[in-house]
């Protein structure tokens, strides 16, 4: 019988699905294993479903003896040396048909949170400050007529335009792709531009790219130079896609005037980071696809993954 860890405790439908076909081991401890107990498991097993704290170096892929399958419980595969483990006959998975409406909601969750003021308002309730209804306090900005770019149009991009046309938003898209399939009912609701055009007249900015050589600090000192409208980032893809020193500084010149952050260069940020301590920076710890419904189909597709694989 073929042999699967799973690295974390994650939900159960996960280990039930694999237990019916293999021998499963399980971390049930909600924390990565160690650098130990990976190189153990890549040695023993014939599959790991893992998470992205799994660091599978060209160095731990190099101790596999049997390992056939990594499935990843993650849309990302930057903790992965996904060419080297092909190399040695090893399948690599991830679970990206399953992240795109969460991570779209959190996409506005974030933006509205910041522009609204919302997590301001609460801590001045909290704080006993509220004394009456004040016709200027926590002015934000509404949506509705602004224009809103999206970098990168692939199943969470066309999702969020999606909801961005709900709010009355005018979208514009830039994608490596100069043909894509839209959505159907973005038809004739979106324009595709190029970069710089979107950086030029987009209100806010949403990424939505895989972190790749060409997309590595696409956010860059140079990029915001170009940005005429000091816009709202929000970054929901990788954090490698902004450049975290050029961003601080954009962010206290005002020539940008805010960022909404799921995802950072380094994770995790300490709570002394100066981007953590922007007021018109919102950083949360990588939540993007944190809903028990994503998670759960996450942790069943990671499985299906090595399922489909074997069986």
């Amino acid at each position: 019988m073929k042999t699967v860890f799973i690295t974390r405790r994650l939900p159960s439908i996960a280990e039930e699905l694999l237990s019916k076909h293999f021998k499963v081991t399980t971390n049930k401890k909600n924390k990565p294993i160690s650098i130990r107990q990976l190189l153990d498991a890549v040695s023993k097993y014939d599959a790991i479903l893992s998470t992205v704290s799994d660091k599978f170096t060209a160095e731990v892929i190099a101790k596999k003896k049997k390992l056939q399958v990594i499935s990843n419980y993650a849309v990302g595969l930057n903790n992965i040396d996904v060419l080297f483990a092909r190399k040695n006959s090893i399948a690599v998975f991830n679970t990206q048909d399953v992240v795109t409406e969460s991570t779209a909601d959190m996409t506005f969750a974030l933006l509205l949170s910041l522009i609204r003021k919302i997590d301001e308002a609460k801590s001045f309730v909290k704080k006993s400050k509220w004394s009456g209804w004040d016709p200027e306090i926590f002015l934000g900005e509404e949506l509705f007529g602004k224009t809103f770019g999206i970098i990168g149009f692939g199943r969470i991009g066309q999702a969020v335009a999606t909801r961005a046309v709900g709010f009355g938003l005018r979208v514009i898209y830039c994608n490596r792709s100069k043909k894509i399939t839209e959505n159907s009912d973005l038809t004739g609701k979106v324009r595709q531009v190029d970069l710089k055009t979107l950086l030029e007249n987009s209100d806010y900015i949403s990424l939505h790219v895989p972190l790749e050589k060409d997309t590595y600090h696409i956010i860059n000192k140079k990029s915001i130079s170009v940005m005429k409208k000091k816009p709202v980032i929000i970054n929901m893809a990788r954090g490698g896609i902004i450049e975290s020193k050029s961003l601080l500084g954009a962010l206290r010149s005002g020539r940008i005037r805010g960022a909404c952050l799921d995802v950072t260069e380094q994770e995790p940020l300490s709570g002394k980071d100066p981007l953590v301590n922007m007021k018109n920076c919102l950083v949360v710890p990588h939540i993007g696809t944190a809903t028990v419904e994503c998670r759960r189909a996450m942790a069943k597709l990671a499985a299906e993954n090595i399922i489909n694989y074997f069986v």
